[in-house]
């Protein structure tokens, strides 16, 4: 079964497949063009969410959760 996130991520990519294919329908392609437009799309889409998350500082954990503490004995 999915997560939560796992159903938004999977809605999300069905929303974009559907409007995706709205979109290139309403310029006039026609079925041969459109797997290759589509590919394009999925293509540009995908960089543009790396290029943001490159943007974006990374989370790290904090310094002081990774040492370890000595334990007197």
């Amino acid at each position: 079964m999915l997560s939560t996130h796992g159903e938004e991520v999977l809605g999300f990519i069905r929303d974009f497949e559907t409007s995706s294919r709205e979109y290139l329908l309403s310029k006039g392609l026609s079925e041969n063009e459109m797997t290759n437009a589509y590919l394009d799309l999925q293509w540009n889409f995908l960089h543009t969410i790396l290029k943001q998350r490159a943007g974006r500082p990374r989370k790290t954990t904090p310094h002081y959760f990774l040492r370890s503490k000595k334990h007197a004995i």
